[in-house]
């Protein structure tokens, strides 16, 4: 089955079933406090860490987190949450 085809399918059952998107496609779900905290659910892994730039594996492709001072606050399974000046989300498929 291909990867639109796929999504489709996925798509129409979180609809007919009445449940969250991002979990049956599979997508991650931010949510941006202000331009100081940032939680991401549904993510692949870290794919790099520095003060000014959290970079993350998503379906499909990655997150950028941009700013100052960031610090990862809480890291688990799928979860993350990233703390400091958040001047930009940056998404890329």
């Amino acid at each position: 089955m291909g990867e639109k085809k796929s999504s489709k399918w996925r798509y129409s059952l979180a609809e007919m079933l009445e449940l969250p998107q991002e979990i049956m496609l599979n997508l991650p779900r931010i949510t941006l406090i202000g331009n100081l905290h940032c939680y991401i659910e549904n993510h692949q892994g870290i794919i790099e860490y520095t003060a000014e730039n959290v970079r993350l594996a998503i379906n499909p492709g990655e997150l950028i987190v941009s700013g100052r001072d960031l610090t990862i606050r809480y890291l688990a399974n799928e979860e993350i949450a990233i703390d400091g000046i958040i001047e930009k989300l940056q998404y890329s498929a």
